[in-house]
């Protein structure tokens, strides 16, 4: 197996674990566990972590150690306010540059999303969904505006991944990017702008959503909704097992 394959297989594996709730944030991964654990050597794990650390799921804490990323609710309001104002200018830049040939690549994308939804992989999921972002950031012919979206997409990931967990969130994903697609061949200005701004506001307002706590009205006689069982956190030495079953269903937005 090449080193590079043996990286991607770790960077799956840990993200599917973070995914699941199985590595929480604040939790440190430890290179010996992640070596003994996928029975691999140090390059693979620390090329796996490089890309963790890019793709913002892991930043680097004390003594250089990896370390899950924990973002406040405030802090993502804050920066989903900023991706709006951004995303929203950055659309009405893409309208004015894309080619027929990016478009294309789109189209060839969202097959690809199709199928990982299908399939329920959720890793590849957000792989492919990267792939659709890039070729639209790259359409924006402004490289420093194409690096600050990455970033912010990439340190949403909390917010992104939840929301793609819905098998149903998924599926309406699906067919927005289609959308989003068909106003481009029209070049459809402020139908792609409302387009991008309500698929961001809808995964934030879905992730407040979910850390509501409904009310119990005792006159209803109404039973309150069951928690969400918080899967049990792992060691800070080290990253958990891997979740031995991964919801059913469930995949991305």
């Amino acid at each position: 197996m090449s080193k590079s394959t043996e990286a991607d297989r770790v960077f799956s594996g840990i993200v599917t674990d973070i995914l699941a709730g199985a590595i929480r944030p604040r939790d440190r991964l430890s290179e010996r566990e992640l070596v003994s654990r996928f029975g691999v050597s140090r390059t693979p794990v620390r090329e796996a972590t490089k890309r963790l650390l890019e793709r913002g799921f892991v930043e680097t804490g004390p003594r250089g150690v990896a370390v899950v990323v924990d973002i406040s609710l405030e802090d993502l309001r804050q920066l989903y306010a900023l991706r709006l104002q951004l995303e929203s200018t950055a659309a009405r830049e893409i309208v004015a540059h894309i080619t027929p040939a990016e478009i294309d690549a789109l189209k060839q994308i969202n097959k690809e999303f199709k199928l990982a939804l299908e399939q329920r992989d959720l890793v590849r999921m957000l792989e492919v969904r990267a792939d659709f972002h890039a070729t639209l950031s790259g359409a924006t012919r402004n490289r420093w505006l194409q690096e600050v979206l990455v970033m912010l997409r990439d340190k949403a990931y909390v917010v992104r991944h939840y929301h793609w967990q819905d098998f149903g969130r998924a599926s309406a994903t699906l067919d927005t990017h289609q959308q989003m697609i068909k106003a481009l061949e029209r070049r459809d200005v402020a139908g792609f702008v409302q387009l991008v701004c309500q698929q961001i506001s809808a995964a934030i307002s879905t992730y407040e959503n979910r850390l509501q706590v409904p009310s119990w009205s005792v006159s209803t006689n109404s039973r309150p909704a069951p928690a969400v069982a918080s899967p049990k956190r792992t060691s800070n030495h080290g990253a958990a097992k891997p979740a031995k079953k991964v919801a059913r269903g469930k995949a991305a937005a």
